[in-house]
């Protein structure tokens, strides 16, 4: 049988729109300048958890092409986002909370002198100390000897929800998992109550229907939480499906921060985050327009954060803005 053979065809190949040829330019070198040149690295938070979602928001709204690209991380969770800033290549900016700051600068966990090597941008959001409990409970003080998840290791909850326990004289059986882990644990009676220290909506918390058995118990915000912790609720508005209108749930919360790593003036990661800083600055409206998240609506970039030092450009933004202000 005689073979039929098919002519060779002439295939060419077509680089998408708006990218060069690299390997027919001059200028490839160039090019993967400008790609790196504007790039910025924001740590957020581990996947479905609420840093995660809002540095997504901050990396969608500030982006602006080649002129700046804000590239969120995925990452662990408070303690260590601070410790990413200090330590870990290339990244530039991290979410983390007032009360990890604080507690990381008098333990000396990560060296003296850590107000000097890390400076925040601005405060952003609460974080309401979110319980989500089975079997009655609806006040802290009906955990007590019972087992319950305090986050992941890492996480701002982990670190200092237990002290707070203790604080408030509860013994528990302490866990940490993710919250996605700890509830398929109450479901199937394994574990009482799983805990997050977060700001806005919990994702894992948002899928729980109401015939779950499952609700949030009260934090009382009185002489034993008051250091460090302000007054907070958790509303309908959060959990349609667990709380009830005209019924909020009071809690105490704490805050959280984006921080930056103090460069040095002048030098070429000064001069990157300080090109972040001025469009997030200058986009702050822009963040509370759907989808973002509703959280954005409660920032005040202006507030000072005590024992700490602003980024130096966050600093003359907010000076030049207030200057604006008045002479109108």
């Amino acid at each position: 049988m005689k073979r039929a053979f098919l002519p060779l065809l002439a295939v060419s190949f077509s680089l998408p729109l708006g990218l060069p040829a690299l390997s027919q330019t001059p200028n490839t070198e160039q090019f993967r300048q400008k790609v790196n040149d504007n790039v910025v690295f924001l740590m957020g938070g581990q996947p479905g958890a609420t840093f995660n979602q809002l540095a997504n928001d901050i990396s969608l709204v500030v982006s602006d092409g080649y002129k700046l690209r804000v590239l969120s991380v995925e990452g662990g969770a408070a303690v260590q986002n601070v410790e990413d800033v200090l330590y870990l290549r290339n990244i530039d900016m991290a979410l983390t909370t007032q009360e990890t700051m604080d507690y990381l600068k008098a333990s000396g966990a990560l060296g003296p002198n850590l107000n000097k090597l890390i400076t925040y941008i601005a405060p952003l959001f609460p974080n309401p100390l979110q319980i989500l409990a089975r079997g009655g409970a609806t006040n802290i003080k009906d955990l007590n000897g019972k087992k319950v998840n305090f986050n992941n290791k890492g996480s701002a909850t982990a670190q200092f929800v237990p002290k707070l326990f203790k604080t408030l004289g509860l013994d528990v059986q302490e866990f940490y998992l993710t919250q996605g882990d700890a509830l398929e644990k109450m479901r199937t009676g394994e574990m009482d109550a799983t805990i997050c220290s977060c700001p806005g909506s919990v994702p894992a918390y948002a899928n729980v229907k109401a015939e779950s058995g499952l609700k949030f118990v009260s934090v009382p915000y009185d002489k034993s939480t008051q250091g460090g912790y302000l007054p907070a609720e958790i509303t309908n508005e959060d959990y349609p499906a667990l709380v009830a209108k005209d019924q909020p749930v009071n809690t105490i919360a704490a805050s959280t921060v984006l921080i930056s790593f103090n460069w040095p003036r002048g030098s070429y990661r000064y001069e990157r985050t300080a090109k972040f800083v001025n469009a997030f600055f200058s986009k702050i409206d822009e963040f509370h327009k759907p989808p973002r998240s509703p959280l954005w609506k409660s920032v005040n970039l202006s507030t000072d954060i005590p024992g700490w030092t602003r980024f130096p450009a966050a600093e003359e933004w907010l000076a030049n803005w207030r200057k604006t202000k008045q002479a109108h």
